[in-house]
């Protein structure tokens, strides 16, 4: 028995090893398992913002998405049109 959990964590650590990260830098360029480092210019980190958009952006789609909402968590201050 201990010896199969003990296969189990072998296993479950070497699949953890070989994950890559799924961010990139601020270049746009991460190391891939399959393709090895490699670039993306088109995800370059600009703002740093998660997810890739600028703050104008962030700031314009909460004001739309919010508009109506209660005016709390991440729509506090862009409730109202």
């Amino acid at each position: 028995m201990m010896k199969l959990l003990a296969a189990c964590v072998a296993c479950l650590l070497a699949s953890v090893a070989l994950a890559t990260p799924g961010g990139v830098d601020s270049k746009g360029c991460h190391n891939s398992q399959k393709i090895g480092f490699h670039c993306h210019p088109q995800r370059a980190g600009g703002g740093g913002l998660p997810g890739g958009e600028s703050k104008k952006e962030r700031e314009t789609r909460l004001k739309r998405e919010c508009k109506g909402r209660v005016n709390a968590g991440v729509c506090e201050g862009f409730t109202r049109p």
